[in-house]
């Protein structure tokens, strides 16, 4: 096995090469994955003959006419907005202010991660130096057993391709191991406030991203870190879970035990081939002098020479059992390492990372700068640099389009038309217009729902309160609801609130009718007719009732005047009343509501043709119609 090791190393070098190259080239990828994604993009684009703008030469799609949106649209071709807007993504990331810088800061504050940072250059590059061990130890295990029909060089490269497989696995195992076990630590911070915790408030308020960090200022810290971090949950409450990290540790503890096991029968093979051939033992011709010359001149006696090969056997079985105690014992400690490298790379995960869901951004946007100002610089630089990348891959899309089309004269011409001013700034002040029109219309569409909430629940409110006054037949209530609400419900134009126009038309159908018509009551008595006074007449005095005639004078007295007629009373308008109205006519009958049989089987509608036929008022069967309507809602 010793010279097998050596001689892999010289044939296959290049795979080894090719394998640590990549592993060093998947740290560079990993840590610098922003300008990594960056630079692809770039070369997806501008790729001769293959990329982006290879296609869009020869497609640049329709002009851009102005909209509603963007009423002053330049007219970018289909192709030119795709481009634009590739580096766009890119151009955003890089316009943050102060406030953006502080706001970054606030929500890893309030998760309680600003003080962490990810895995850098030199800590990925000792989890891959450790895996490549890893990969060793456990191929120099295998390579016994791994492809045993192929040569000793293809079975030791068999082997450390299957330990590095395994390395690689325990390596991603590891990692969520450690980011489980910060996740549940999370948790537990979190279940520390139990105590200072309200009812069912062990849940998220708000989504919180880093633009609306302030939303939940006013809130308990544990609240702040729910609504910040995505936990596992028992129900309502936050729980820790165990699951990754119980299969992790089956993983590591077979491998440990399979390793030393699978190197123990190694061992044990070993054994019995210098059992079945005990090497030869190095001794002195001084000592024991046993052939050659020398056996000839000294001749060995019968027990010298048992002596001999007893000492030979026992030298070998000592040889092996120092090897196996050695052997056993540098198992153990690979095992051990093993173990230690998984344990290694998990406390790194564990130490390194975030748990918050925009937590990594906010540290990629903050942990290099010192204060505000250099974060605003920095990013301003950066901006700048994808402008200009920006205006130069457009540049060069419009001057290839206008070299492709140059035999159609038209073609050209539309394609020239504007070309200064369709620049990448141009299309990102287009952008920022569109993004202005879009929040003002929410904001309107907004407002226009919280109008439309007010006049539902007014319609909800007005239904219920005129079914109150219904069933309790207060009449004055009622006919005030229908007189108030009726021209409103009327106006209302929105389709989502025809449901309730109907609902209260329909009430108001059987209910509201009657009170538009007079009702019909006893006319009142007219005010009483001024009793004109009779001029006073010169009513004469009734004679006298003839007094007893005293005997006759002796003189004849004159004669008396011949008694006045009596004057008629003047006809004196009698002081009685006035005259009075007519007197009320005697009560008639109960009004009999089904005396015409069932009128609800006909339409309101067809009320004047029924009344034709039976030969009645049409008002009366409508009164009729609508006291049957109510005896039935009331059944």
């Amino acid at each position: 096995m010793s010279e097998l090791i050596p001689t892999f190393f010289s044939l296959y070098w290049h795979i080894l090469l090719a394998v640590v190259a990549t592993m060093f080239l998947a740290i560079a990828i990993i840590v610098n994955w922003y300008e990594f994604r960056y630079w692809m993009m770039k070369v997806r684009l501008r790729f001769p003959g293959i990329g982006r703008i290879a296609t869009w030469v020869k497609n640049p799609g329709e002009r851009e006419k102005p909209s509603e949106k963007n009423p002053n649209a330049v007219g970018f071709n289909t192709s030119e907005s795709e481009l634009c807007g590739a580096y766009n993504t890119y151009y955003q990331d890089h316009l943050p202010s102060e406030a953006n810088f502080r706001r970054n800061q606030d929500y890893l504050a309030k998760i309680d991660e600003d003080g962490r940072r990810e895995k850098g250059w030199g800590l990925w590059t000792l989890i891959i130096v450790l895996m490549l061990i890893e990969a060793s130890a456990f191929g120099f295990a295998l390579a016994p057993f791994a492809l045993t029909l192929a040569t000793p060089n293809t079975a030791l490269g068999g082997a450390f391709a299957i330990g590095l497989v395994i390395s690689i696995i325990g390596l991603f195992l590891s990692e969520f191991a450690g980011r489980q076990l910060y996740l549940n630590s999370v948790v537990g911070k979190i279940m520390s406030y139990e105590n200072m915790r309200r009812g069912q408030d062990m849940m998220k308020t708000h989504i919180i991203t880093i633009d609306n960090t302030h939303a939940d200022d006013e809130m308990q810290p544990f609240q702040q870190m729910l609504n910040r971090v995505k936990v596992p949950k028992n129900g309502e409450m936050p729980a820790k879970r165990y699951g990754v990290l119980i299969a992790y540790g089956i993983f590591i503890t077979v491998l440990a035990v399979a390793a030393f096991w699978v190197r123990t029968e190694t061992l044990n093979a070993q054994e019995a081939q210098l059992v079945e051939n005990p090497p030869a033992v190095s001794q002195s011709a001084d000592d024991f002098p046993v052939s050659g010359a020398a056996e000839d001149d000294f001749p060995m006696p019968s027990d010298m020479n048992s002596m001999s090969e007893s000492v030979a056997g026992k030298s070998a079985q000592d040889q092996i059992d120092a090897m196996h105690r050695a052997s056993l014992v540098t198992f153990a400690v690979l095992s051990v390492l093993f173990i230690f490298i998984q344990v290694t790379s998990t406390f790194l995960a564990y130490m390194f990372g975030f748990a918050g869901t925009h937590s990594r951004k906010a540290w990629e946007l903050t942990h290099k700068f010192a204060s505000a100002a250099d974060f605003v610089r920095y990013h301003e630089s950066r901006a700048r640099s994808i402008a200009h990348d920006a205006q130069s891959s457009l540049g060069k899309l419009q001057a290839m389009q206008v070299n492709v089309f140059r035999a159609n004269g038209e073609d050209r011409e539309k394609l020239r038309a504007d070309m200064l001013s369709r620049t990448f700034m141009t299309f990102i002040a287009e952008r920022e217009g569109e993004a202005a029109f879009k929040a003002q219309k929410e904001k309107l569409d907004a407002l226009s729902k919280e109008g439309l909430a007010v006049i539902e629940t007014y319609m909800k409110k007005t239904i219920e309160d005129l079914n109150a006054a219904i069933a309790v037949n207060d009449n004055a209530r009622i006919a005030e609801i229908i007189r108030v609400a009726r021209p409103r419900f009327a106006n209302a134009t929105d389709p989502s609130v025809v449901a309730y126009q109907k609902q209260f038309k329909g009430v108001v159908d059987v209910f509201g009718a009657t009170l538009d018509e007079p009702v019909p009551t006893a006319a009142p008595a007219p005010a009483p007719a001024p009793v004109q006074a009779a001029a006073p007449q010169p009513v004469a005095q009734p004679a006298p009732a003839p007094q007893p005639v005293a005997e006759p004078a002796p003189a004849v007295a004159a004669p008396a005047p011949a008694p006045q007629p009596i004057a008629e009373p003047a006809p004196v308008v009698a002081a009685a009343p006035a005259p009075a109205a007519a007197p009320a006519p005697a009560p008639e009958a109960a009004f009999n509501h089904n005396a015409w049989g069932d009128l609800t089987v006909f339409e309101a509608d067809d009320m004047e043709y029924v009344a034709g036929k039976k030969g009645v008022d049409v008002a009366l069967l409508q009164r009729a119609r609508r006291l049957q309507l109510l005896d039935k809602q009331g059944a």
